[in-house]
């Protein structure tokens, strides 16, 4: 089992991040990942000032969408990134929440068509060929190409979501996928999901990491950081799929009147108005209760686990408790 950290806005400034990014290499972290969400801090700035200060831990952001940032941009910073680290970069990918881009008043009707064309361009972008091309979503001329020497030829492309064609598609030609598993209980329908589509395109599955996010609150005395995940389930859960939801009998009518609530009284009267049973799309407890729950997903196929928000009480301890119990379980029992 592999392990990745993964960081938003919800951790307050870039440099407690930055701390938390420090932190991770040094608790022996195999990847750092930063979310890139719509009027949230640059993950571009943030990945940048932990590529800086580390040395080994791969770096990548979750997730980068085609929509908001060109993938000629895309792949100019991520090519950047990696020249800087010797290697270091990952590219986290997919179509961005609907809301956000409606939001900003930008259509959205084939998003994986969108999704997939940028997969495309990037790799010949990265392999130093000409990324002319010509499809649904793109039309781009001969000129475009990179005009400087890439460090790697295919810096590795993990592609992000919950849909059924999305995670398909993701099985069948992404290095590795970023599945949302908030709730945790989604792994069997997300792994049925990448499985079919890697089996459709003739491919090994094995050949795919597959990197599950959670959300966690880890601490000694399993006490959870309820205020900050609330808060993290008011803003996102509308946002899930309904089928994830219903794995742990939660849909998209109970977030009705949260969001109402936010609309008119702001996330912190609405974050008030979410029930117990909505922190289950946590992994909560002491280091031994979130092993067993990693344990459950480890059975389920899983090999990568990218650990986000809130992380627990107090982030920078319970980084310190996944370093100490939590992935030296699961090394020395897969020694």
């Amino acid at each position: 089992m592999r392990f990745g950290l993964r960081m938003c806005d919800w951790f307050g400034s870039v440099d407690n991040m930055l701390k938390l990014g420090i932190l991770a290499e040094q608790n022996d972290f195999d990847s750092v990942w930063v979310s890139h969400d719509i009027f949230m801090r640059s993950s571009m700035v943030t990945l940048t000032a932990i590529a800086a200060n580390t040395k080994k831990v791969l770096l990548g952001n979750t997730i980068l969408n085609p929509y908001t940032t060109n993938p000629a941009e895309i792949a100019m910073y991520l090519s950047a990134l990696d020249e800087f680290t010797k290697g270091r970069a990952l590219c986290g990918l997919s179509a961005g929440a609907m809301d956000y881009l409606e939001w900003l008043g930008i259509e959205h009707e084939k998003p994986l068509s969108r999704v997939k064309e940028t997969v495309e361009v990037l790799k010949k972008l990265w392999a130093g060929e000409k990324a002319e091309f010509h499809g649904k979503e793109f039309n781009w001329s001969q000129e475009s190409y990179m005009r400087f020497n890439q460090y790697k030829k295919n810096i590795p492309i993990y592609i992000g979501g919950q849909g059924k064609k999305l995670l398909a598609y993701s099985g069948a030609h992404g290095d590795g996928v970023l599945p949302i598993l908030y709730p945790p209980e989604f792994i069997d329908i997300a792994m049925e999901r990448m499985k079919a589509g890697a089996e459709q395109e003739g491919r090994n599955f094995s050949e795919v990491d597959v990197a599950g996010c959670v959300w966690i609150s880890i601490s000694k005395e399993g006490e959870i950081a309820e205020t900050p995940l609330r808060k993290l389930v008011a803003y996102f859960g509308p946002m899930l799929g309904e089928l994830g939801l219903s794995t742990i009998g939660l849909s998209h009518k109970d977030f009705q009147p949260i969001q109402e609530v936010w609309r008119n009284e702001g996330l912190e009267a609405a974050a008030k108005h979410t029930t117990d049973k909505m922190l289950d799309l946590a992994i909560h407890g002491t280091p031994d209760e979130c092993i067993a729950k990693i344990e459950t997903l480890e059975s389920k196929g899983l090999q990568h686990i990218s650990i986000g928000a809130p992380l627990g009480p107090n982030p920078e301890e319970s980084v310190k408790l996944l370093g100490k119990y939590v992935m030296p379980y699961f090394r020395e029992k897969n020694k």
